[in-house]
């Protein structure tokens, strides 16, 4: 009943952060990913890492005879793994893919070259190996998101290295600062009211999945925070008197997680009312949505019919005096034009009766000139041919002779 309240009330203050991420300043990641699956691949990991810890520091600790080995081994499996499913939980997916891959990283320096390289003796290269293992699956998830193999190393270059350089662990209860303060700016300042309304049930099952993990974990990590407890309070001469209460704890611990195994049909019925309440209240709260629209849209609607009229009679108008204007201004050219073309009708006919008078007095001339020719020869004729007649005969008997 505690985890069902809690997830009624936190999906009422996480409702916004469901909406995607704002990718600007990350030009290595492709901004079409699948959020979801990237925040599934996320799930899976930390139930991986969980289990490849558990499985290494198990193996570590009932072989080892140290006890600083055997501590070291409960540590390590007891604290990264809380750490690596907070991490791997964040509600932005990218910043959680960030976080947990920067927590593999600071683990891997742990154990490789930092303040845990003799945490485990002899079976350090163990832990160096599982730990390796582990970044290389969150280097394959990096790559699923990113634009190119090039971009995953870069991405890590520009954002990893330099947080794991700058804040190393210091021992094995990694207890560490988080990144995930570095890149909350990337989270999207709010979301609208669908949004929220919309993303509610898938928050909810996100939730449901994450407090599915934590009790079928939450055995193991009691057993381990006890197992914790009696090393560091009871003396080892102790060990053997007190392992029976402790086999007893056990037990009680076995029923408990058979308790908690009975308790996801309870989730789930919970879960159902919760979905049902929260699909009655996303109804109410559209309905008053819709209202609210028809109330503020309606106004802006009559608004703007009037000033569509408003403006169609002005432009009515202005047509209608544009009209008028071109008419005026038409017959006014029309009228220049007849004037010009009766003016130029009048010069036309003043020359032409200029050229006809002129021709006249050519052709009056010309007349004049054959007719005083004609007269000419006929007065003429006689006398040449009189000369003739008494020249030609003389000339011819000279020519005889």
């Amino acid at each position: 009943m505690a985890a069902c309240l809690a997830l009624s009330s936190i999906v009422g203050c996480a409702t916004a952060g469901a909406s995607r991420p704002d990718l600007s300043a990350w030009p290595e990641i492709r901004p079409d990913f699948r959020v979801a699956a990237l925040r599934l691949r996320m799930h899976e990991y930390s139930i991986t890492f969980a289990a490849a810890v558990d499985l290494a520091a198990t193996a570590i600790e009932q072989r080892a005879a140290d006890a600083t080995i055997q501590r070291n081994a409960l540590l390590w499996r007891v604290r990264a793994v809380p750490e690596m499913r907070k991490a791997c939980f964040r509600l932005e997916p990218v910043g959680a893919l960030v976080d947990a891959w920067i927590l593999a990283r600071q683990m891997d320096q742990l154990f490789s070259e930092g303040a845990g390289t003799s945490a485990f003796g002899t079976f350090q290269p163990e832990a160096v190996e599982t730990s390796r293992g582990l970044v290389r699956q969150m280097r394959e998830i990096g790559a699923s998101i990113a634009v190119s193999p090039k971009a995953t190393a870069d991405f890590e270059h520009r954002f990893v290295d330099p947080w794991v350089a700058g804040h190393p662990l210091r021992d094995v209860t990694f207890v560490r600062d988080s990144p995930i303060g570095r890149f909350a700016d990337q989270s999207p300042a709010s979301a609208d009211v669908f949004q929220s309304v919309g993303t509610m049930e898938d928050l909810a099952v996100i939730l449901s999945q994450q407090a599915r993990i934590y009790l079928a974990d939450l055995p193991r990590q009691v057993r381990g925070e006890v197992d914790l407890m009696r090393s560091d309070f009871l003396p080892r001469e102790d060990l053997a008197t007190l392992r029976r209460d402790v086999h007893v704890s056990a037990t009680a611990a076995d029923r408990l997680a058979s308790t908690a195994e009975g308790m996801p049909a309870i989730l789930l019925n919970e879960r159902r009312i919760v979905l049902e309440e929260m699909n009655r209240q996303r109804a109410l709260v559209l309905e008053a949505v819709s209202l609210e629209r028809a109330r503020a849209v309606d106004p802006i609607i009559s608004a703007f019919a009037a000033e569509r009229a408003e403006m169609l009679r002005s432009l009515e108008l202005q047509r209608l005096a544009t009209l008028e204007w071109a008419s005026a201004e038409r017959r006014e050219a029309t009228l220049d034009m007849h004037r010009e073309l009766a003016g130029s009708m009048e010069a036309v006919r003043g020359e032409r009766a200029v050229v006809v008078a002129d021709a006249r007095r050519l052709v009056d001339v010309a007349l004049l000139r054959v007719a005083a020719f004609l007269i000419a020869a006929v007065v003429a004729a006689p006398l040449v041919a009189h000369a003739y007649a008494r020249v030609w005969p003389r000339r011819w008997r000279g020519r005889s002779e």
